[in-house]
């Protein structure tokens, strides 16, 4: 996933890298939005560097096959995305 060089293929792969590497965006929170591409869509705040609030991080798309996650989708470009998904740029604790 661009700009990242990684691929996470099943649930332990991608707890490895929630709990590892990636361990930067717990306590993140996601907004619901509209559907991209027919899929369901969020947007994710990851905590503050500075410890207040929340700071844009990714709109999230779920795959959705016979109504289980076959594959999330994260797209960092949250300038451009999240004013075209209705997603504030700015997330207060």
């Amino acid at each position: 996933m661009p700009p990242f060089d990684m691929w996470l293929q099943g649930r332990d792969d991608i707890f490895t890298w929630w709990f590892g590497p990636g361990i930067g965006c717990r306590g993140s929170r996601m907004i619901p939005t509209v559907a991209a591409n027919g899929s369901p869509a969020f947007g994710q705040y990851k905590p503050s560097e500075s410890g207040e609030g929340y700071e844009p991080w990714a709109l999230q798309v779920l795959e959705m096959e016979d109504g289980r996650i076959a594959e999330l989708t994260f797209f960092l470009d949250t300038e451009t995305l999240f004013p075209l998904f209705g997603l504030p740029l700015e997330f207060p604790s």
